[in-house]
């Protein structure tokens, strides 16, 4: 599910930037609370931080009159969505797959990926690819070509 707000107004932007301000203070002054009291006309609800803290960043963006879009996120992937996550072609994807490279399990005919998984693999990949990078860094300052 993913739900994208329009494009704020001029007043909307202003009122956002005083409300992302107010719950900025909210939020750093009851750093150690789980869940926030919120007085709302007259009625007081309990909202877990983090949802607080996302209300923020959603306040923030909207104050530089920005779109704003909040979607749901489930932990199984289908292979297009894994494919979209890592920036790469499905295909591509469900070599990974195959290769045991990512785990993956079978629902009927069709492969489903989890979200961590995914994640975990492109961290280890950019991982590599650093270590990798400094590996060609240091013969190229043992060569002397010029990298300081």
């Amino acid at each position: 599910m993913s739900e994208t707000l329009k494009k704020p107004t001029k007043k909307e932007q202003e009122s956002a930037r005083k409300s992302a301000s107010s719950l900025k203070e909210i939020i750093f002054t009851f750093k150690t609370s789980d869940e926030l009291l919120i007085r709302i006309e007259g009625e007081s609800i309990s909202i877990p931080r983090t949802a607080v803290e996302l209300l923020e960043k959603v306040l923030d963006q909207m104050s530089k009159g920005n779109f704003v879009e909040i979607s749901s996120v489930s932990e199984d992937l289908t292979t297009q969505e894994a494919a979209d996550l890592l920036k790469v072609s499905r295909p591509h994807l469900v070599k990974l797959l195959e290769t045991g490279k990512i785990p993956h399990k079978m629902v009927g005919t069709h492969r489903r990926v989890k979200r961590t998984d995914v994640l975990n693999y492109e961290s280890d990949l950019k991982e590599i690819r650093r270590r990798n990078l400094e590996i060609l860094a240091n013969e190229a300052q043992e060569m002397k070509l010029g990298y300081e």
